[in-house]
């Protein structure tokens, strides 16, 4: 018996993508399905199967919460159902595309979401080997640099993958450093194979290797190229078209590399008078607040699946719980995600909040104190192993404990005034730079319509 495993399941920016405890949720799913393809079952008895929290509360809303993004992927399809021990009958969509059958011996085998879901990105291949990038790796995970480094260290000393090194390249990415090509993660049953492609590579004296590379990964998996085709429509082949802000959007989206360099030389061919460079530029705006805004719901979407989450300095959202929040360095956290009411996280406070400050030329300018941040975060992380999501109001409280317990002289009114200061200094802030948006938009006003721009 084998799990179904989609190839859309771990492809980027594809709206059926799985994290990682999607991912193993569905396949603990598929294990339980009858002849008929469905599940029947109820939250009572999956909670008892499948444990991604101590806290039985917690797990059971953990369940739930993945069962509506499954569904919400077209993923699985259930019955609505008001208690926890009703019973519930799960039955899988159709998905289209490719997958990779997982036997359920081999899917047990795995305790730790992580390491299954790299091995499922190497192992849905043809070859059993894929060239990955860290950054590849970091949003596939969904994790920091540090985080992914550790993730992939610990696969492959257990011997679930094998790495080879990214080659170094004659072209400079910055002067005295040579371009490392991008590294081979395989199955230990894909060793063979690996030394043979190599083997063909060196024989290929005069392709550069960086092209050589490139042909091997095309050879080794015809599909993941077809993957990377751009399908949505655009003008960017069109001779004498007029570019649009949804083509720059495309531009900034797609994994077509092909689209990427066609897009790039009219890009450079229209922007060679000021004009066409202002045209390029005001469309590149509108695409990156499009990207943006994306980026936003998407995120949106992804903490309305967790119960507590930090956002890393390099921009990357992290899912906290007792497993792993003592592995997050606080150095490396921008802000902390808090909920409005008890729904969902939404919110968010910068880390450097937890500091005190002062009012200096009609600007508040936090104090240096490392110190406080760091119990901040201390009581933060007591507050996660709870299981509980952090409030609004528990936000708060965790600042005003951090300024009572360095400062015990102050009063409770103290904070709030700082607080209230602070507040009516960002309102002030925010609207005198709208208003100077405002004021350079009328004045860079042009009539776009009327350039023509021959590329």
């Amino acid at each position: 018996m084998y799990i179904k495993i989609y190839n859309v399941f771990t492809q980027y920016n594809h709206e059926q993508k799985l994290n990682v405890n999607e991912l193993y949720f569905y396949s603990q799913l598929a294990t339980l399905q009858t002849h008929e393809n469905k599940v029947y079952i109820n939250i009572d008895l999956l909670a008892q199967l499948i444990i991604f929290n101590s806290k039985k509360s917690q797990n059971k809303q953990k369940i739930k919460e993945l069962l509506q993004s499954l569904k919400q992927k077209q993923i699985i399809q259930f019955n609505d159902t008001k208690n926890n021990n009703e019973l519930m009958i799960i039955s899988f969509c159709t998905i289209e595309g490719g997958y990779e059958p997982i036997p359920y011996e081999k899917f047990r085998s795995f305790s730790d979401v992580y390491e299954y879901y790299i091995y499922v990105c190497v192992a849905r291949t043809k070859e059993n080997m894929v060239e990955f990038s860290l950054s590849q790796w970091e949003t596939l995970l969904e994790l920091s640099r540090p985080q992914t480094i550790s993730k992939l260290k610990r696969v492959i000393d257990k011997g679930i993958i094998c790495k080879r090194e990214g080659k170094y390249t004659d072209e400079e990415v910055r002067k005295n450093q040579k371009k490392q090509e991008k590294n081979i993660y395989y199955l230990p049953s894909a060793k063979e194979k690996i030394e043979q492609k190599e083997k063909d590579v060196a024989k290929q004296v005069t392709t550069s290797s960086k092209e050589t590379v490139q042909t091997v990964q095309e050879n080794n998996n015809i599909s993941a190229d077809n993957e990377q085709e751009e399908k949505r429509e655009h003008n960017w082949y069109v001779k004498g078209s007029q570019l649009t802000a949804n083509d720059l959007y495309i531009y900034l989206t797609t994994n077509d590399e092909k689209l990427k360099k066609q897009a790039e030389a009219r890009i450079n061919a229209i922007s060679k008078n000021e004009k066409g460079k202002y045209i390029v530029e005001s469309l590149m705006k509108e695409a990156q607040e499009k990207v943006k805004d994306e980026k936003r719901k998407q995120e949106q979407e992804m903490l309305k699946q967790m119960t507590n989450a930090v956002r890393l300095k390099d921009g990357t959202i992290v899912a906290v719980d007792e497993n792993n929040i003592d592995s997050i360095d606080v150095n490396e956290v921008d802000c902390i995600f808090y909920s409005y009411h008890g729904q969902h996280l939404k919110g968010y406070g910068g880390i450097e909040g937890f500091q005190t400050g002062k009012i200096i030329n009609n600007k508040f300018v936090y104090d240096d104190r490392p110190d406080m941040i760091e119990r901040g975060w201390e009581l933060y992380v007591e507050h996660v192993k709870t299981g509980e999501m952090l409030t609004g109001d528990k936000m708060r409280s965790i600042r005003d404990t951090v300024v009572n317990e360095f400062f015990p002289n102050l009063k409770d009114e103290t904070v709030k005034v700082v607080a209230k200061k602070v507040e009516n200094e960002y309102v002030k802030m925010a609207e005198r730079a709208k208003r100077e948006a405002e004021q350079k938009r009328k004045r860079e006003i042009i009539d776009i319509a009327a350039i023509v721009v021959e590329d």
